[in-house]
């Protein structure tokens, strides 16, 4: 793996249930997320999807997506998406509008 770009924290609520990263590209078809979230409450689940936005920001298209349930350690999970080369992508993470959940993730692109 190479390109670490650093941890991205995030903090949601029954408010905003939604966070978007900035945008970046993927090189290789893959894209691996590391990080932790505390939610409170095991049951809860947390997605984190790796998204395209429309340029107004109107339409979201979806490319993959995981869900990850309940409070995970500094860098506990660990989830490659396979997705085709290209810019303009974002990280989404949605929090099913349950209450205050934070965390922080590491997005690393993968050599082939």
């Amino acid at each position: 793996m190479r390109k670490d770009q650093g941890y991205i924290n995030w903090g949601l609520g029954i408010d905003t249930p939604f966070f978007f990263s900035s945008k970046f590209a993927i090189e290789n078809k893959s894209i691996t997320i590391t990080g932790s979230q505390i939610t409170h409450n095991h049951l809860w689940p947390i997605k984190y999807s790796i998204v395209k936005m429309s340029n107004l920001g109107t339409s979201i298209q979806y490319f993959d997506s995981v869900i990850f349930y309940g409070d995970h350690a500094e860098g506990e999970f660990v989830h490659t998406f396979s997705i085709p080369s290209d810019t303009g992508y974002q990280l989404e993470v949605f929090n099913y509008f349950k209450y205050h959940s934070t965390g922080k993730i590491r997005i690393i692109q993968t050599d082939d």
